[in-house]
């Protein structure tokens, strides 16, 4: 009879660790990533850490897809995390998510401010001093005779951050408004005689 009662007992035991098991395996995040610039995925990578959990590393670190979704599993039901999102540009942001008993949807927004943007472009047009930004590398890129001919007939400056840019999202915003601006003024010609390497030209 004794001999019943531990073997009932070891079952109950294992029972009870399967269900939990099965129960933190349905207890997920799912989420999506936005930049607060644009409302829309950050165009750099981002990389998604779960704090504090135990887990490890490659249990706790994910990336977001080309959509900014991302996914965490294998969670405690009803328990608050911290995530933290890492992307170029941005500081690292640490979100605290609390799970239900299965899966928890939700929106992160990576915060961040923009030198360059919109208003800032309408600005340096009107100031006649826009500029058309470009990323070089370690070092800008020095100008040619034919890019200074036509900063003076555009009356525009290329702009080389070399290896230190700003936020993708602020150098698309700022160059496609200045984009806007000149094909207003001039056309579609200045198109043909442009940098190759001006940022978000297509």
């Amino acid at each position: 009879m004794k001999k019943d009662l531990n073997i009932l007992k070891i079952l109950i035991k294992l029972t009870l660790i399967l269900v939990c098991g099965i129960s933190y395996s349905q207890v997920e995040i799912n989420s999506l990533i936005k930049s607060s610039i644009t409302d829309l995925r950050p165009i750099s990578d981002i990389y998604i850490e779960l704090l504090k959990s135990g887990k490890p590393v490659l249990e706790r670190m994910t990336m977001a897809d080309s959509t900014g979704f991302f996914r965490i599993e294998n969670l405690e039901p009803n328990k608050l995390y911290e995530v933290k999102l890492s992307a170029f540009g941005y500081k690292d942001q640490v979100l605290e998510i609390m799970t239900n008993d299965g899966i928890t949807k939700t929106t992160l927004t990576l915060e961040a401010s923009c030198q360059y943007s919109k208003k800032q472009a309408d600005k340096d047009w009107t100031n006649e001093k826009p500029k058309l930004l470009l990323v070089g590398s370690i070092a800008p890129t020095a100008s040619s005779p034919s890019d200074t001919k036509f900063e003076k007939k555009y009356g525009i400056e290329y702009f080389d951050f070399g290896c230190t840019p700003p936020i993708e999202e602020c150098i698309k915003i700022y160059n496609e408004r200045i984009f806007e601006l000149m094909d207003k003024k001039y056309g579609m010609k200045w198109r043909k005689k442009v940098r190759s390497d001006v940022e978000y030209l297509n």
